[in-house]
């Protein structure tokens, strides 16, 4: 298995974003305000069983665990995979 892959399954992606938003649960997923722009009612959700997101407001982006903290903190994808394999306690591989 890849280090991406590995990630994803060691990262639960409602407790990622739970860490920048405030998620309420919605049957079996969650909403919220979208943190990408602003907006008064919850357009934005977490579908934990696919372990992905999606904000169906104005922004009308989603994707992954990576592509949630590339866009929240502003990185890359090289920072994303370090800082979430630093979060998922995964020492990264080097492929050869």
């Amino acid at each position: 298995m890849g280090n991406i892959e590995e990630i994803k399954q060691r990262i639960d992606i409602v407790e990622l974003v739970s860490d920048y938003v405030t998620l309420q649960k919605a049957g079996r997923n969650f909403k919220a305000l979208c943190p990408f722009h602003q907006e008064n009612h919850s357009s934005f959700f977490v579908f934990p069983e696919k372990q992905t997101w999606h904000c169906f407001g104005a922004c009308g982006i989603g994707g992954d665990v990576f592509s949630f903290i590339m866009k929240k903190e502003e990185i890359n994808f090289s920072e994303a995979l370090q800082l979430l394999a630093s979060r998922a306690g995964i020492t990264l591989k080097q492929d050869n």
